[in-house]
């Protein structure tokens, strides 16, 4: 299992308050470190080209252990897993985790601070965001962090932040623009590919073929290979958003926002993140993305 990165503290209104207050005294010193950029631990120098006014801030979702509707009383924990965070460095930009919380003040206070967002994978999606009973195939599910999530897209979207969402990011950017999700892929008899792979998360296992003119096809190119662990995938697409990769057996492997509908939106229903350190053009997927928070900056 990927390790984590866990923050030391616990969901309570003093600590959230201390957390968004860091944050946003970071917008200050974007201006006046030299190109450094600090994260609670973390301490990282600027690689974008030029340097000059500080890194790119890209805001990673979190996911919440410990609490489910089996174990609603259970305190839980934050957390994001390192390959997030060592993908968005490597492609030149500062990872900013973001507590799982309703607040809505503190999470505007965040993103405030931040030019994208990454909605990062994890549990099932609960079918009542898109209007269907729950099947029994349907894995661990946080209404909590369907809301968190929802919020933060919505939250991003007003403030025209590119967002990247990765398996389940991807999945949750679909439900929450009106699309929905097949609940279980075992039970559709033409999906023949095994898409929740037995193999370890840097092993790739299927190819997907990339949708021309779309904006991964700029480093992905006509085809890649993915790795896969996921059991369900998009049914019905949202509006506003277009396929641009699939499976050879018809599963939807990527999106995009159409041009002028939204904010720029890119998902993937692999986990790029987990072989970033060694296949360049799956790196080059995070760097595009930067690059796309960069632009947006400048716009």
């Amino acid at each position: 299992m990927t390790p984590a990165w866990t923050p030391s503290w616990r969901e309570d209104s003093t600590s959230l308050k201390e957390i968004v207050r860091h944050l946003c005294s970071l917008t200050e010193n974007r201006r006046i470190s030299g190109g450094f950029r600090s994260y609670g631990r973390l301490s990282v120098k600027n690689y974008m080209a030029g340097g000059g006014d500080g890194m790119i801030r890209i805001a990673l979702s979190c996911s919440l252990d410990g609490i489910s509707e089996e174990r609603p009383q259970e305190s839980g924990r934050c957390r994001v897993n390192n390959a997030y965070i060592h993908s968005v460095l490597r492609a030149g930009a500062a990872p900013v985790p973001v507590p799982v919380m309703e607040d809505t003040g503190s999470l505007t206070s965040i993103l405030d601070c931040c030019d994208g967002l990454i909605l990062t994978g994890g549990n099932d999606i609960a079918p009542s965001r898109y209007g269907e009973e729950q099947q029994p195939e349907v894995r661990s599910v946080s209404v909590l962090r369907d809301i968190y999530e929802s919020l933060l897209f919505q939250l991003a979207l007003e403030r025209k932040l590119p967002v990247f969402g990765i398996c389940r990011g991807m999945q949750l950017i679909n439900v929450a623009l009106g699309g929905s999700l097949h609940q279980h892929l075992g039970s559709v008899p033409t999906f023949t590919l095994q898409h929740d792979q037995e193999e370890g998360r840097q092993t790739t296992t299927h190819r997907v073929a990339v949708t021309s003119g779309s904006i991964i096809r700029q480093v992905l190119g006509s085809q890649t290979e993915v790795n896969s662990f996921h059991h369900q995938a998009i049914k019905s697409l949202a509006p506003g958003l277009r396929v641009t990769a699939t499976s050879r057996d018809g599963v939807i492997e990527a999106v995009e926002s159409i041009p002028n509908a939204l904010s720029t939106i890119l998902g993937v229903q692999w986990h790029p993140e987990e072989l970033s350190e060694s296949e360049p053009k799956t790196a080059a997927l995070f760097t595009l993305f930067v690059k796309m928070c960069q632009a947006a900056t400048q716009a």
